[in-house]
């Protein structure tokens, strides 16, 4: 097979926003994505996405390591938001070991470091099948996401 032409575009492009047409082109046909600009405010994540009332944010990041690096704006803001009871995710694609990682924002709560290594987590190696993205809505949307919610009492 030879190479996939890539424009001049495409090569100048971040890795951020690389990832972001890649999740844009395989979720959008189940979820209505917002970029947010980063001068829009410190700490709010990248995405904000909503699919039948369900509200989702989501911060990107890629690395060619396995360190998560969150500035303590973005920390915060995840923190502030989960603690509040909203979905948000952080969706990290290692570019070395070509998998994608989406942890959700209440791991930021524990008292155990936040890495690549936290549970729980979704991994996909990529490139995704359709039905590896399938999954990735259904988490984003679905999984649970918030200590307010592990704090609901259970009733038989």
């Amino acid at each position: 097979m030879g190479r996939r032409f890539e424009s001049y575009w495409d090569r100048q492009m971040k890795p951020e926003s690389k990832l972001w047409k890649l999740v844009k082109k395989n979720t959008e046909k189940n979820i209505h994505w917002t970029r947010i600009e980063s001068w829009a405010g410190s700490g709010i994540p990248d995405l904000h996405g909503i699919s039948d009332g369900i509200d989702v944010w989501v911060e990107l990041k890629v690395t060619q390591s396995n360190h998560i690096r969150l500035s303590p704006f973005q920390h915060s803001w995840h923190f502030r938001h989960t603690l509040h009871g909203g979905r948000a995710f952080i969706m990290l694609q290692t570019l070395k070991q070509r998998l994608l990682y989406i942890f959700p924002s209440f791991l930021l709560h524990s008292p155990l470091p936040f890495s690549i290594a936290s549970e729980p987590r979704l991994v996909v190696p990529l490139p995704a099948s359709q039905a590896a993205w399938e999954t990735v809505v259904d988490y984003l949307l679905h999984s649970p996401f918030s200590i307010v919610e592990a704090k609901k009492p259970v009733i038989v």
